[in-house]
């Protein structure tokens, strides 16, 4: 599915429309929340799953926070680091999304599907899943009025066998 620029987002998966009705709570009558209305306490549904991205100066994109689930399924922690340091295909889809919802100042949703590799524990197999994900990208201010900051998060449409396992 493409790049879904929305009002209200249409999404599948209940904890990603529990994190719009939260975002559009802290809005207040504003075209968007502040970074600063964004209490770290009230997102533990969602910690795991979210990422906080700056947009830089330059154009460019740097994670400010990159979710456990994602440095677990990515086997890279982005925290700290720019979108142009992933591999270019990677980059440029994620700066188009990012440009689109900085630039519109809506919420975007999408679903996407990746394919994971797994090691066994004792490290003799590997394999890999493939994975349906929906994710939403909301836009923050940053004590302006522009989109400086994205509140990103994504899940699973269902669970991977592996996750079960845990």
């Amino acid at each position: 599915m493409g790049l879904m620029l929305e009002g209200t987002p249409q999404l599948t998966l209940e904890i990603l429309q529990a994190l719009y009705a939260y975002w559009a709570g802290k809005r207040q009558g504003r075209a968007m929340p502040d970074r600063a209305d964004i209490d770290p306490i009230e997102m533990k549904p969602w910690l795991g799953n979210l990422m906080l991205v700056e947009r830089k100066d330059d154009g460019d994109y740097l994670y400010r926070l990159y979710g456990s689930t994602f440095v677990n399924q990515f086997k890279i922690d982005m925290t700290g680091k720019r979108v142009n340091e992933l591999p270019a295909q990677q980059a440029e889809l994620l700066r188009t999304e990012y440009d689109a919802v900085v630039h519109s100042r809506m919420p975007m949703s999408r679903r996407y599907t990746a394919t994971f590799d797994y090691t066994s524990r004792d490290k003799r197999s590997a394999w890999q899943v493939e994975r349906s994900w929906e994710r939403l990208a909301l836009p923050l201010t940053a004590g302006g009025e522009d989109c400086r900051m994205l509140l990103v998060a994504a899940f699973p449409l269902e669970p991977a066998a592996e996750d079960r396992l845990s």
